[in-house]
């Protein structure tokens, strides 16, 4: 017979697996594409999460100028270890239903959109970014502190904070914009620059809505907020330390 404290044991071991499981969690800003049916290009997607035990809220945004359905849809809904259900409603007046199977980072399943205008059936499949560690871009902030602190995130990033900081909508993204913490911001934005193709940077694409943002559109093109975020952009480029 097993001694009793082993058994105790492995009853410990396994009733902690059997929590962990059910606490996998879907928390993370995650991009990826709508394929419509009867469609072979998929729509730029991408969606932000938050989960607190099997409770799930966050948003899910499309393209600003896809016909009728482009935008942002805040959702709610819940999460097993295998599946994601969220349902919700965009500023545009359409529902959102999505039923997703999770298979390590990625979510994919049907999506089912449907307004005045009509409806929006197709596979969504989500994949989750990675979180980036920003502090070997410390240089360019330690040689630029008053530039960033003052312009870069109270101009340029100031409307960010109402929903990048921590507790609030986008908690949940890869940036932070908090104005208690601008080295932490400043980490957080340098894995968003594209070193290679800087004006591509996500930092600014995201913004400026060139790519679908929960947010919607933050910065005007060609406005000082526009002008200061890429002068930061350039300068973390040239450093090519992210």
């Amino acid at each position: 017979m097993m001694p009793r404290i082993v058994r105790t044991g492995l009853l410990v071991l396994g009733t902690l697996a059997t929590v962990a499981a059910a606490r996998a969690d879907v928390t993370g800003s995650y991009d990826g594409g709508l394929t419509a049916k009867k469609s072979t290009e998929p729509i730029a997607a991408s969606a932000t999460f938050t989960q607190s035990d099997t409770a799930v809220s966050g948003t899910v945004a499309l393209p600003a100028d896809l016909e009728s359905f482009g935008g942002a849809y805040l959702v709610m809904g819940k999460a097993t270890p295998k599946k994601l259900k969220v349902t919700g409603i965009g500023t545009n007046g359409v529902t959102f239903k999505y039923r997703g199977k999770i298979t390590g980072t990625s979510v994919s399943g049907k999506a089912k959109l449907k307004g005045a205008a009509g409806k929006l059936n197709g596979k969504l499949a989500l994949t989750l970014n990675p979180v980036g560690d920003g502090s070997s871009c410390d240089a360019v902030y330690t040689a630029n502190q008053t530039f960033f602190d003052d312009q870069v995130l109270d101009v340029a990033l100031h409307a960010c904070q109402a929903c990048h900081a921590p507790g609030l909508q986008a908690q949940s993204t890869r940036l932070r914009a908090d104005p208690t913490d601008p080295l932490g911001t400043a980490r957080t934005v340098a894995p968003l620059v594209d070193s290679a193709n800087p004006s591509m940077s996500r930092i600014l694409e995201k913004p400026l809505n060139l790519l679908p943002h929960g947010g919607g559109q933050q910065i005007q093109p060609g406005s000082t907020e526009e002008q200061i975020l890429t002068q930061w952009v350039d300068l973390v480029a040239t450093a090519a330390c992210n």
